[in-house]
């Protein structure tokens, strides 16, 4: 028995509470996904779904397809400091700003920085060691 309906789907619910998704219905999200180019966290909000789970139909579509997963890699960069490097130098000029040295590096960016740019910078600094 169907606890409820999307799509033209019925969803059921296991005994432990969890959604029962029907391999169409993941189908169809994938299919949405890659022909009218909708977004994981729009499908599973209209699914309320989580949107890693999307997420993880998609991958697991592509996959199947024989298409490449690209890893982008380390999700931090390794910043090693030494106790000496610390100086004055690393406050910050501007309230709205932060700074990071980093040996010969200074990287100074707006504090509202995404992760994402955050993390480039970082591994950038990085290399530049």
């Amino acid at each position: 028995m169907a606890d409820r309906e999307i799509w033209g789907f019925e969803i059921a619910t296991s005994p432990s509470g969890k959604n029962i998704w029907p391999k169409a219905l993941k189908r169809e999200a994938v299919r949405r996904i890659d022909e009218e180019g909708a977004s994981p966290g729009a499908i599973a909000a209209e699914l309320d779904a989580h949107e890693c789970l999307v997420r993880k139909w998609h991958v697991a579509a592509r996959r199947a397809r024989g298409d490449t997963i690209l890893d982008n890699g380390l999700g931090f960069a390794e910043v090693k400091l030494h106790p000496d490097d610390r100086s004055v130098a690393a406050q910050p000029s501007n309230l709205d700003q932060a700074r990071i040295v980093v040996g010969a590096v200074c990287i100074e960016f707006p504090i509202s920085i995404d992760e994402a740019s955050l993390a480039k910078l970082l591994r950038a600094a990085g290399a530049a060691t």
